[in-house]
């Protein structure tokens, strides 16, 4: 997985527990807070969650943080918020898991009561609660003018424009997130009336001039976490997942032969592609052992950090590639001159060259960016062998030292990003042969 899932284990609030479980049920791996982790993750904050500066300092670059605020002030750099409640499908999912613990509130406490009920507000939470309270009789409070004619086709005499005989109404429910309401003006109040307020901060009662505790008022924001947790679970992650497939990066199988020269510079275009693709890395046998060029251990901690995804090195675990659909296509960077060979011929005895393999025939591409000592003599042959076939693409290349190695060509490592965006594209990039180092 590209990103682990961090959480608040602290948390009191139910929906984080559950999350968790989905998250984790998903193959993610959880990581709370306040453990050190230096991939990148997906947060959830909780609503009402306050974190000290040492959290937002601690946070990898690269991670997402989803959370109930419109907006956070002072977030790191490449770290992105997203609000669930910019979210069409979420906000109206939610509203109906707060309308049903609304109606589950108000049945436990009015059994047999006058069944009359006053909204204040006649947006989406409204239009929620008045689905479970349809069998009731149900009056508007409404602050915003331009709705005047509509609401008065729909409502007719049972909505009110900026005030409202509230005594008339033993239940009155805000759904209005701003102090527009004053108490202070009310002539008459009943003694069992029940003022419940679902909005968020700053709500919707201005109790400026009067005392609050006058009156029987309840702040209930968060219902859904607190009577419905697994619901809202699961509504806060379909909404999560909605928003990393619509920003998923293409997915693509890297394959790393034995090439130990050029991994250091294939660190750096490594990040680079990360940054545009999601990759799956797959490393030959060849390239999984110590040499003399980079720490081999060193190597694929830096290849796990960078893609996020375990490393594929068995042939069984290259050929279930061909079964992941997202899958685009593969990648063989750097490629020797002995793999070119293998793939000219058919031979596939080696977990990078079965993963060719493998979306080859899905009809998918494979991307060639080779090192090689022999491109003009030996490989020669079987880069033109693999340059008439459809579906390979190549890195453009070039002599790289043509005084004492005048046979040896390497591909140009900045050239691997636009190839590659190229041969999704159906397109070999062009000029395919460079000018001499």
């Amino acid at each position: 997985m590209e990103y682990v899932f961090r959480y608040n284990k602290s948390s009191t609030d139910a929906r984080v527990t559950e999350l968790k479980q989905i998250f984790i049920s998903k193959g993610y791996e959880a990581i709370d807070f306040a453990t050190k982790s230096e991939q990148k993750g997906i947060y959830f904050l909780e609503p009402r969650l306050s974190l000290p500066q040492d959290f937002w300092n601690s946070v990898v670059k690269g991670s997402l943080i989803f959370g109930y605020q419109t907006k956070i002030d002072n977030l790191p750099k490449e770290v992105t918020y997203v609000s669930l409640n910019t979210d069409e499908q979420f906000i109206a999912e939610n509203n109906q898991l707060t309308a049903k613990a609304m109606r589950q509130i108000i049945d436990q406490n009015y059994r047999n009561q006058p069944t009359k009920i006053l909204f204040c507000g006649a947006g989406k939470l409204t239009a929620a609660l008045e689905n479970v309270f349809h069998d009731w009789t149900i009056a508007i409070l409404n602050f915003n003018w331009h709705k005047q004619d509509e609401l008065k086709v729909k409502y007719g005499n049972r909505v009110c424009f900026e005030t409202a005989p509230f005594h008339e109404f033993p239940i009155v429910i805000n759904t209005i997130p701003s102090p527009v309401i004053k108490p202070v003006n009310w002539k008459k109040f009943r003694k069992h009336q029940k003022i419940y307020d679902l909005a968020s901060a700053p709500f919707g009662f201005d109790w400026n001039g009067v005392k609050q505790e006058n009156f029987n008022y309840q702040i209930l924001s968060g219902l859904p976490g607190k009577f419905y947790p697994k619901d809202a679970a699961k509504v806060a992650f379909d909404c999560i997942d909605r928003y990393l497939a619509a920003h998923a990066k293409p997915l693509i199988a890297l394959c790393i032969t034995g090439s130990a020269c050029s991994f250091v510079k294939l660190i750096s275009v490594l990040e680079n592609l990360a940054k545009h693709y999601d990759i799956y890395p797959v490393i030959s046998p060849n390239a999984n052992v110590p040499n003399r060029f980079i720490d081999n251990l060193f190597f694929q901690s830096e290849i796990h950090r960078i893609t996020g995804h375990d490393i594929i090195t068995t042939i069984s675990g290259a050929e279930r590639l061909s079964s992941n659909p997202k899958l685009r296509g593969s990648v063989v960077f750097p490629a020797t001159g002995n793999t070119l060979a293998k793939l000219a011929n058919g031979i596939t005895d080696t977990c990078v060259l079965m993963a060719v393999k493998a979306l080859l025939r899905n009809n998918k591409p494979c991307i060639i960016g080779f090192a090689t000592n022999d491109a003009l003599s030996g490989s020669a042959k079987n880069i033109g062998e693999l340059l008439n076939r459809r579906n390979y693409y190549f890195v453009p290349f070039r002599q790289d030292n043509p005084v004492a190695k005048p046979y040896s060509c390497i591909c140009d490592f900045n050239q691997v990003l636009p190839t590659i965006d190229a041969a999704l594209n159906g397109k070999q990039l062009q000029p395919l042969l460079l000018g001499v180092v």
